[in-house]
């Protein structure tokens, strides 16, 4: 998806011009087709309720073929969401129309309360994450789309904002969608050398990338990833991408769990829906999308204090012969011994690793993960809101504000002393599920990577309901959905 701004609208070179509409108001697209949309209205037939589409053709000179309405709704409701949503539909209605290419005017009336750089923000994002369509491995050659290129005319006073809202809102789109195109790839596609070269494909603009193989995991006594990883025939790849910046007061540490497949291992998952387990790499593709961001641009206008390090421990968790097998014992890095109960609490072992190589190499002030970790999360919390567990406030609070501004809430989640106390065990330091009548299923795999982090600020999102699986909402249809990259690209600027 292609989109621009323009300082200004020639409506006589267009096949279709959209404009928003809220309820009780006349809307605009600009002085010179006031008397088009007068007429429009005249009809009776321009709809305003949110989402809401009509379409007009109006007669005469320097008018568009078409003239269109997107409705928000009531002022009194319209925030950054609404129109992230409202600018999904607009695209949706200009592919549907058939046309290539379209204006959206948005006069700045229509935005409320909203302020302009998170108007802007929230506009780019949705035309394009509402155009973005994963393109599967077929045959036949897919058709060229329409209404796949956009551009913007912005009738407002504070234009700098608008305008800097806009960009900054597209690079974290087309983020978004360099993650959503991994996540959605089937494992024989997208497994661990396929993530490796990816992140490769990031290095340069100020990042770097190194990549470990499996005798480098050797070294580093990483037992608990190679533990997961001893039952596949694809080899494990350990990423590390940094972004340096000048004069940084210290590093934080994102990891990203980056399972590209999970059968359970000998803990074998059901059948049925066992294909979705390509999500299972949707923490690593959040950190992925992140340094996308960064590469192309996210962090202009801020001035972060810490250089930005990924971690990506990338591997499958396959049954077979080699494969470990429940009451294995493993030693993490830091020389801490797990008995693993269970073959399928594979997320909680390579993330411990990759939580210890952050802390050996980069001793970090603050270290996020973000793991597909638990069913747990999404029988308490649902596909639309992550779980957020750690042992720092500060912290917390500064991931759940850049969650409500991204609309990607999160909820915080309790880790107390009694969660950690569960996951010790009779055989090794640490079991790496507690028992079946604790219940706490998503607060324990929090719990037993609390043990690796010690007293570093920490937080852990659990993203197994928001990764895929929620309600389609116009800029999100179906498959991955590309969860966090914005969320932490918020973050990252405010450090």
């Amino acid at each position: 998806m292609k989109i621009r701004l323009a300082a200004a609208l020639r409506a006589d070179r267009q096949e279709l011009v959209l404009a928003f509409a809220q309820e009780g108001g006349t809307p605009s697209a600009g002085a010179g087709l006031q008397t088009a949309v007068a007429a429009a209205k005249a009809t009776g037939d321009l709809k305003t309720a949110f989402r809401a589409t009509s379409l007009f053709h109006p007669h005469g000179r320097s008018v568009p073929r078409r003239l269109g309405f997107v409705g928000l709704g009531k002022a009194r409701d319209i925030d950054a969401e609404r129109l992230r949503r409202a600018a999904a539909v607009a695209q949706a209605c200009a592919e549907e129309i058939g046309v290539s290419a379209f204006v959206l005017v948005v006069d700045g009336e229509a935005l409320a309360k909203v302020d302009a750089a998170a108007a802007g923000a929230a506009i780019a994002e949705g035309l394009i994450l509402g155009a973005y369509k994963y393109s599967p491995p077929r045959q036949e050659k897919p058709k060229e789309r329409k209404g796949q290129d956009a551009q913007v005319v912005f009738l407002g006073k504070d234009q700098k904002a608008f305008a800097q809202g806009f960009r900054l809102g597209g690079i974290g789109a087309d983020a978004t969608v360099f993650a959503r195109d991994l996540e959605n790839q089937p494992s024989n596609i997208c497994h661990p050398t396929a993530m490796a070269a990816a992140s490769r494909r990031l290095a340069g603009n100020g990042i770097k990338v190194k990549v470990l193989e499996a005798k480098d995991l050797q070294k580093l006594g990483m037992g608990a990833l190679l533990g997961v990883a001893q039952g596949s025939a694809a080899p494990p790849k350990f990423l590390v991408l940094e972004h340096r910046v000048p004069g940084a007061k210290g590093n934080v540490c994102v990891i990203g769990k980056g399972l590209t497949f999970d059968t359970g291992g000998i803990s074998i998952k059901p059948a049925a829906k066992m294909d979705e387990m390509r999500y299972d790499m949707c923490g690593a593709g959040a950190v992925l999308g992140l340094f996308a961001a960064i590469k192309h641009g996210g962090l202009a206008g801020s001035k972060p204090r810490h250089n930005i390090i990924g971690l990506i421990a990338a591997t499958e968790n396959m049954p077979g012969g080699k494969a470990q097998k429940p009451g294995d014992v493993v030693t993490a890095m830091d020389g801490r011994t797990i008995e693993v109960l269970n073959t399928d609490a594979e997320g909680r072992l390579v993330l411990a690793d990759a939580i210890c190589y952050g802390k050996k190499f980069y001793q970090p002030k603050q270290i996020v993960d973000l793991a597909t970790l638990t069913g747990a999360v999404v029988v308490a919390l649902g596909h639309e809101v992550a779980g957020l567990l750690g042992n720092d406030d500060k912290l917390a609070d500064a991931l759940i504000a850049a969650g409500k501004q991204a609309d990607e809430p999160l909820w915080r989640l309790p880790l107390w002393d009694v969660h950690k106390e569960q996951m010790k065990s009779k055989f090794a330091d640490l079991a790496n599920i507690n028992g079946s009548h604790h219940g706490n299923g998503a607060t324990a795999g929090a719990a037993f990577l609390s043990y690796f982090v010690g007293d570093t600020p920490w937080a852990h999102l659990d993203i197994a309901g928001t990764a895929w699986g929620g309600v389609s909402k116009d800029y999100y249809k179906s498959g991955a959905s590309g969860t966090a990259v914005r969320t932490l690209l918020h973050w990252v600027r405010s450090l």
